[in-house]
């Protein structure tokens, strides 16, 4: 659920970050130690879900092959990345092969290099051939427009503790000058690591015992989303294409992200795991993003042929749908004025 030229006030300043914590909270059937950055959630016979106990990172997913590791989602730090990588050896001393970049966003991907770095002769960084591209053309830019904007960022929280309302308020914003801090220092260290191995419609690993198919179904989130499918296993592994939240647009495709969404749900599965949130299980979610998108872009076309401005749209919009959604889709109010822009650009692009 991100990322960006200024990603921290796109998204609500879900930085990326890089901080253990002392205690986590426990899931159900989840392996959680005290101090780790992930839970561990078993999905099925090695094959695990990993939760971040920080929202800013992503969900990856675990999946134990014969003679290595698939691993989806290579998080938002080479520090977080570093972490997951601790937490994978408790549970295989298989190495890592195979790390996959659904999409181009940044707290997907900025962790790619400390698994090259753990396995350097050993390790495909795999993505769709339009991720590669959006990273060569937008990810390199993004990153370094973020270096230059986190200065200003952390000066404004620092403004804003000044005025902090309530003691609630205030330690929220002591903790996001702390993490956006820590962030900062560590993005300026990344390498920028591209994916090593790229494909177009699907790519199939069939060595051994377990399948997993690598699948395009169509532009979403992004153009290039990929979903990691383990058909024997009914786990489906989306991304940013469907989770737990509320859907972020900003690089979207709508129209069509309403169709990748009904051919992803063509698929046999129990179990889905996305890019943020909890597991998820059956295909109601799909249903309720579905609605979202299509009532999204419906309101927004009609308040532009009445003659609204992108401000007043994403007024009449957000206000229109929060009755509606709020209490279904978390972070929805944090989300919903950027998705209405976005929306409003689309359907003034198509007029």
């Amino acid at each position: 659920m991100m990322p960006q030229p200024c990603r921290l006030a796109a998204h609500n300043r879900m930085i990326a970050r890089a901080v253990l914590l002392s205690l986590v909270l426990l899931l159900p059937a989840s392996i959680a130690i005290a101090g780790e950055l992930f839970a561990i959630e078993p999905l099925a016979d090695g094959v695990y879900a990993a939760i971040p106990h920080l929202r800013a990172n992503c969900n990856a997913v675990i999946v134990i092959l014969d003679d290595g590791v698939l691993v989806v989602e290579a998080e938002a730090t080479p520090s977080a990345a570093r972490a997951l990588i601790d937490q994978i050896k408790k549970l295989t001393q298989k190495p890592v092969k195979y790390v996959v970049n659904t999409h181009l966003h940044s707290d997907h991907t900025q962790g790619n290099e400390a698994f090259l770095r753990t396995w350097p002769t050993g390790t495909e960084i795999i993505s769709t051939i339009a991720t590669r591209a959006n990273l060569e053309r937008q990810g390199i830019a993004r990153w370094h427009n973020e270096i230059l904007a986190m200065p200003q960022e952390i000066s404004k929280l620092k403004s804003d503790l000044k005025t902090a309302a309530s003691v609630e308020q205030r330690d929220t914003l002591l903790r996001d000058i702390m993490e956006a801090e820590d962030y900062f220092k560590e993005l300026k260290t990344v390498h920028f690591t591209l994916p090593t191995l790229t494909f177009d419609r699907s790519l199939i690993l069939n060595g051994g015992s377990r399948r997993v198919e690598i699948l395009w179904l169509g532009r979403a989130h992004t153009d290039g989303d990929a979903l990691v499918y383990l058909p024997a296993e009914k786990i489906l592994v989306t991304g940013d294409v469907l989770h737990g939240w509320t859907p972020t647009m900003r690089d979207s495709y709508p129209y069509e992200w309403i169709d990748t969404l009904d051919a992803a749900e063509r698929l046999e599965f129990d179990t889905v795991v996305g890019g943020h949130g909890d597991v998820m299980h059956g295909k109601a979610r799909f249903e309720l993003w579905k609605e979202f998108l299509r009532d999204i872009m419906q309101r927004t076309a009609a308040a532009y042929a009445d003659g609204d401005s992108m401000e007043d749209a994403k007024q009449r919009v957000s206000e229109a749908m929060i009755p509606l959604y709020a209490d279904r889709l978390p972070r929805f109010r944090k989300f919903i004025a950027e998705d209405v822009a976005k929306a409003y650009q689309i359907v003034n692009f198509r007029n």
